[in-house]
């Protein structure tokens, strides 16, 4: 292993990774990592040339918290960006065991080379941030600091693109009010801190919530459509809340959830049985790992979550109101599902109790996802605005108080209240035991505040301002 007591800078490659400072540089050019990415390449490069193994990694970089394969994989997809590691030349996979960082790893800095040389390396670290893959991928390691010119070019660049699919999406005959209208604003997915939950932003803008009469399977709790305004732009989470993101929150806070929680106990039968308050947070009746959707949250705890976000990054994280949720859901489309109005296509994007599932009710479409329970989120394909599991996976808690009657709903997407606490809340979206008419974009259910099931979990958001 390298000595690193005296200087605090490595170097390797092109690249130096100033210790003191927690920065990786390309010459004179900083290269932001995340702090986590950047002990993982510590790491790696005080033990250059040597293999080191998944598990040797998680004791060093998260020590005492549980995380899952993911985590070592979005540093290492981060590193390779911002390295310009397409080929893996420089960290190379040594499949299921560990990685290793093939380079010459030294204390002293090499002889200088001009300016103009280091460009190549900026250039391709921006040119890989800047990927279609981007969008579709599970972890975002967040965009690169670029010098001013080229930021400016990006912003357009994206900005345009955004207008552009805006404009093709309307043409199409969708209902889309107020998505990127114009070349003047950029829409980025952004991250608070490393291990907070990623968000995509959204624009102000208005659609109809509610459901026609003649869509099948509507029930009357959704109302018929109704013109509500998105009047402030929001970030919402693009993916629902973690295990693992709820671990740390619990390490951190000391506080236990979803305990008395409900499960289903013979999900062949139509009605089902349930199982008495036996199952967990940990231990929902299936098995999870870190990427997968917390569940066994109640909306008591769902909220303590978002107030302990909010102490740690100093942003007013919550809950989505039903009106911001069912906007977020639409993803500008007037049809059941973001995609349309086909359920056969339903196992693209969601995770429900599809033909291949054990459910007695099953219906629609057959899937590649044949075991009990929900899958790890971002598994499945996102909807146009690039937010996952919309559709199925787990119910999601909303900001709402319950009410049977839509027309209740504030039109200003803002939430429907009662004086006191709410006793029952709301839940959106479905769940990987729902059948296809209960993963409708419109869809709304009530629940006990205080219950824990086994597929409810929650996804956050936050109010961006005009």
């Amino acid at each position: 292993m390298l000595d690193i007591a005296t200087p605090r800078v490595l170097y390797f490659d092109k690249f130096s990774l100033d210790l003191a400072r927690g920065c990786l540089r390309a010459g004179d050019q900083d290269i932001e990592l995340r702090p986590k990415a950047f002990e993982v390449l510590k790491y790696l490069a005080t033990n250059a040339g040597r293999l080191v193994a998944k598990q040797e990694l998680y004791d060093a970089v998260w020590p005492n918290v549980i995380v899952s394969d993911d985590s070592i994989a979005q540093c290492i997809r981060e590193l390779r960006g911002k390295l310009a590691d397409d080929d893996h030349n420089l960290i190379k996979t040594v499949s299921r065991r560990g990685y290793l960082l093939d380079a010459t790893v030294t204390t002293s800095a090499p002889q200088q080379t001009s300016g103009p040389q280091q460009m190549p390396v900026m250039a391709a670290a921006m040119a890989h941030e800047g990927r279609a893959e981007r969008a579709t991928r599970v972890a975002h390691p967040g965009p690169i600091h670029a010098p001013r010119a080229w930021a400016a070019i990006l912003t357009f660049f994206f900005s345009a693109v955004s207008a552009v699919w805006g404009a093709t999406f309307l043409l199409g005959g969708g209902s889309l009010t107020g998505l990127h209208q114009g070349l003047g604003e950029q829409q980025a997915d952004f991250q608070d801190c490393e291990t907070c939950p990623e968000m995509v932003v959204l624009p102000a803008g208005e659609f109809m919530m509610g459901s026609p009469a003649s869509e099948v399977g509507r029930v009357d709790v959704e109302g018929l459509p109704r013109r509500v305004v998105i009047p402030k732009r929001i970030a919402i989470g693009k993916f629902e809340v973690t295990v693992e993101q709820m671990s740390i929150f619990m390490t951190e806070t000391g506080m236990t959830i979803g305990g008395s929680c409900r499960r289903l106990v013979n999900p062949e039968r139509s009605p089902p049985t349930w199982s008495g308050p036996e199952a967990s947070f940990e231990h929902p009746g299936f098995e999870v790992t870190g990427s997968h959707p917390a569940v066994c949250v109640s909306w008591h705890e769902a909220q303590s979550y978002v107030a302990w976000l909010q102490r740690r990054t100093g942003k007013p994280y919550r809950l989505p109101t039903e009106a911001e949720w069912e906007y977020a859901a639409r993803a500008g489309a007037a049809t059941r599902y973001s995609f349309g109005n086909n359920e056969n296509t339903l196992c693209v994007y969601a995770r429900f109790a599809d033909l291949s599932s054990q459910f007695g009710w099953h219906d629609a479409c057959h899937s590649e996802l044949v075991a009990y329970g929900a899958a790890p989120v971002g598994s499945l394909k996102p909807n146009p605005w690039g937010i996952f599991d919309m559709h199925g996976n787990v119910w999601e808690w909303v900001e709402d108080c319950w009410t049977p009657n839509p027309l209740e709903i504030p039109v200003d997407g803002s939430a429907f209240s009662r004086p006191g606490n709410c006793e029952m809340g709301v839940m959106r979206g479905g769940s990987f035991s729902s059948s296809s008419l209960m993963v409708r974009s419109a869809i709304r259910s009530p629940m006990r505040t205080a219950q824990h099931m086994f597929n409810v979990g929650l996804r956050v958001a936050l109010t961006l301002g005009d």
